[in-house]
């Protein structure tokens, strides 16, 4: 590990465990789990505008009168619970992608139940593409079925 004069590592603790930084490598790091943060937050705000799409696809385009209740079918249900999912999904892996950092660099404390999520926060990620994908798929299925 390279140190400068001004001491460019530095150390965290935890129960007496020491882990040390490159200032380098953490800012690399940061940069690009920042980048992956952004692209989550942006599926969420997509899988947020396609709930209320949905509702605004039935009353505009479907023809549905604005005080009736919604007609739904299996495929726009089904389309709502993979949108809902992959805010959570989005939403969950900010957190882990957080703790990630966190513990690979200060050796923090870990909550046991998510502790194999914060080694590999990419599995959030993957589920919520998936879960992105899989509702767009379902809401094609159900608007194509109402047209």
């Amino acid at each position: 590990m390279n140190l400068d004069a001004a001491g460019s590592s530095f150390g965290f603790g935890v129960s007496g465990r020491r882990c040390r930084l490159e200032k380098s490598g953490f800012n690399e790091e940061s940069k690009i789990m920042e980048l992956f943060i952004d692209n989550a937050k942006t599926y969420v705000q997509l899988s947020a505008g396609a709930l209320v799409l949905s509702i605004t696809f039935l009353h505009e385009i479907a023809g549905v009168a604005e005080g009736t209740k919604v007609p739904t079918d299996v495929w726009l249900v089904v389309s709502w619970i993979f949108f809902l999912g992959t805010i959570l999904c989005g939403a969950f892996y900010q957190y882990v992608a957080v703790k990630f950092l966190e513990k690979k660099f200060a050796a923090a404390y870990t909550f046991p139940l998510f502790g194999w999520l914060e080694d590999s926060p990419g599995w959030c990620y993957g589920a919520m593409l998936a879960s992105f994908y899989a509702g767009c798929l379902c809401f094609a299925i159900s608007a194509i079925r109402r047209i």
